[in-house]
């Protein structure tokens, strides 16, 4: 046989052999394949989003908690903060008189905004970390490239969904973060004022002016890039959202991704019947063919036959001629 110009397929390329069913016929094996690969991919979905229920229970539980405690705390803090923004300013007024050389407050400053620089970078901006994600329920086409693509996007989705409970779980540590950080200013003042009051020739007015920049620096930096309660509450609700919305949508399209996994795999198994017992197969559609006794399956006029070999199979002798008197 010659085999030239014939293309070998793709070995990864996903091919459908099983032939539909019969119009008007019955197809059980097919209707039952169906029904088991729907049952898996629900299957797929429904595990998939219990494993996230729990997680999202709590997560509802703490954001309630979340935006109660970040309003008491805030509330709490607002009056510190205000005095020791005024404390931080008499210190360095103080300390500036003290060190009585304005070009060594001016080099001071300015390494101070050199390395303020350096922080920002290192500390981040702050603010809200909910992303703004839109989550596509419709899965690709089918057919082994756009099974890839469901693959990467559910992969990717997930990658999301990480972020989100992540960035959930910082912002519902914010109200004890909130409270830890006036603490940490007001024990930098009282270190700075302790230091000040020791005997004035061991101070080192340098250290404590620097110490002062970053206790300022400190409180304007206080509130995290949270303007007010409601940016911070809108910030948590976005976050929690994101999560939630994720899990919907990667459940739904792991319940695709199954029932494609399943359904292929019944392809796989129908021809590997078929290659193990074509003759079985064969007889299976010659009697779905041949099952009256027209011709083989050939539709035409009743009264009207067609010359076909004696051994077609349809149980009639075409080359013998009736007696009138049968």
């Amino acid at each position: 046989m010659n085999t030239e110009g014939l293309v070998k397929p793709d070995s990864d390329e996903q091919r459908d052999c099983r032939p539909s069913p019969p119009a008007g016929g019955c197809d059980a094996s097919s209707t039952i394949d169906q029904r088991r690969c729907r049952d898996k991919g629900l299957t797929a979905q429904l595990e998939y989003s219990k494993g996230h229920e729990q997680a999202l229970d709590d997560a509802k539980k703490t954001y309630d908690q979340a935006r109660v405690g970040y309003r008491e705390k805030r509330h709490e803090a607002v009056l510190k903060v205000q005095d020791m923004k005024h404390q931080v300013k008499h210190l360095m007024a103080s300390i500036k008189c003290l060190i009585e050389q304005d070009r060594v407050v001016r080099c001071l400053d300015d390494a101070f905004a050199e390395v303020c620089v350096q922080l920002d970078c290192c500390e981040g901006p702050g603010g809200c970390c909910a992303r703004d994600v839109q989550f596509d329920h419709e899965p690709p086409p089918e057919g082994e490239n756009g099974d890839r693509k469901l693959g990467r996007r559910i992969e990717r989705y997930k990658d999301e969904i990480a972020k989100a409970k992540a960035c959930f779980e910082t912002l519902a540590g914010e109200p004890a973060a909130l409270s830890a950080r006036v603490d940490d200013v007001k024990r930098d003042l009282d270190a700075i004022q302790a230091a000040l009051a020791d005997d004035a020739a061991k101070v080192d007015l340098k250290k404590q002016y620097a110490s002062a920049l970053i206790a300022k620096r400190k409180l304007a930096h206080v509130w995290n890039g949270f303007d007010d309660t409601t940016a911070y509450v809108d910030c948590l609700c976005h976050a929690l959202n994101t999560w939630s919305a994720g899990v919907d949508a990667v459940s739904l399209l792991i319940a695709v991704q199954a029932m494609r996994a399943c359904a292929k795999e019944s392809e796989q198994e129908w021809c590997r019947a078929l290659i193990g017992g074509p003759v079985a197969e064969i007889l299976v559609v010659y009697d779905r063919l041949c099952s009256s006794d027209k011709p083989c399956g050939i539709d035409q006029p009743e009264g009207l036959e067609e010359e076909h070999p004696d051994d077609c199979g349809c149980g009639k002798h075409h080359g013998q001629v009736e007696s009138a008197g049968d």
